[in-house]
């Protein structure tokens, strides 16, 4: 059990080992529905990423600005050197895994395609549908602002830019990290909604 623990890479390889076990036992299952299985694959990757993403969001807004706003220079040069590149990495990784999965999960439960992968079309009801194209449209603004904005912002303020440039750069990051922040919980909200309301 130490081992497990000795490491977050160690516990997540656990974590992930009891998953695939299970997988593989509900494999056996000789009435399993295989785009219902991949299906559920996707869903569960899809909130894994989600939830690794705006946990991100919520760690980067409530506990890394402030941190880099109370540190000295010397405490903000070892956030910026130690932490930052890491939840950059991470945050930037998942919001990819949250989109390529939330594509192919679309396209799997009908709602985009329905007529490749189903033999006549899916039928949804309207304001599932509203809900679910809402919170897709403002994941991928989410998205967009993640790869488009922040990160090369953030290139700058870890690069070797002049102080005037990497202040301009700090200021956009943490204005695009709290709009992302702003959209999460509607994000959210109706993506939960459009599955479990209707």
């Amino acid at each position: 059990m130490n081992r497990i623990l000795s490491s977050a890479s160690a516990s997540l390889m656990a974590g992930l080992a009891i998953c695939a076990l299970i997988l593989v036992i509900s494999l056996f299952d000789p009435s399993i529905d295989w785009l219902g299985f991949l299906s559920f694959l996707l869903r569960w990757t899809h909130i894994l990423g989600g939830i690794i993403w705006v946990g991100m969001i919520w760690f980067v807004n409530f506990i890394q600005f402030a941190a880099l706003d109370e540190a000295d220079d010397a405490g903000r040069g070892v956030i910026h050197k130690l932490i930052v590149p890491r939840v950059a990495h991470m945050f930037r990784h998942a919001a990819h895994l949250t989109l390529l999965s939330g594509v192919l999960l679309m396209i799997s439960t009908g709602y985009l395609f329905d007529r490749w992968v189903f033999s006549s079309a899916v039928y949804i009801a309207p304001m599932r549908s509203v809900l679910l194209w809402s919170g897709v449209i403002a994941g991928a603004v989410m998205w967009g602002l993640v790869q488009f904005v922040i990160w090369p912002n953030l290139q700058t303020v870890l690069g070797s830019a002049d102080a005037e440039a990497k202040a301009a750069a700090r200021q956009r990051v943490r204005r695009f990290a709290r709009l992302n922040l702003v959209l999460s919980i509607p994000v959210t909200f109706v993506m939960v909604a459009a599955t479990h309301l209707y």
